[in-house]
């Protein structure tokens, strides 16, 4: 039987935010958003709403934070020594780190708006 080693160390987790949107979002540089840190900002509104609002250059879309009805782990795969029966490195093995565990997802379901000149120059840059 095989097995599977998987590590978790709630210390080293990284914050994950899962998105869905209904349509595309469409970038004018080559390559589209892959690789991109930085595409858009969030917002959540206080005192615990479950609002938010994503603006995308001159574009703001409303919406909710929704739980997921199972969580779901960002893995990453790497590759450990082995050991054998004496305790001698034998040949490697793969080991799966929990990266992050996301529980909530923010959706996006509605058209976007076109926020106005004079919004503009109050967002943060």
């Amino acid at each position: 039987m095989s097995q599977i080693r998987i590590s978790y160390n709630k210390q080293s987790q990284k914050e994950f935010c899962l998105l869905e949107a209904q349509g595309s979002l469409e970038t004018d540089q080559q390559g589209g958003l892959r690789g991109q840190q930085r595409f858009a900002e969030i917002r959540r509104a206080g005192n615990g709403s479950k609002d938010v609002v994503m603006v995308v250059g001159i574009h703001r879309l409303p919406g909710t934070v929704v739980p997921l009805a199972k969580p779901l782990a960002v893995l990453r795969k790497r590759h450990s020594p082995g050991l054998d029966d004496s305790g001698n490195n034998h040949n490697s093995s793969i080991v799966y780190d929990i990266e992050a565990i996301i529980k909530e997802k923010f959706l996006f379901k509605v058209r976007p708006d076109v926020i106005l000149q004079s919004e503009i120059s109050r967002l943060p840059s």
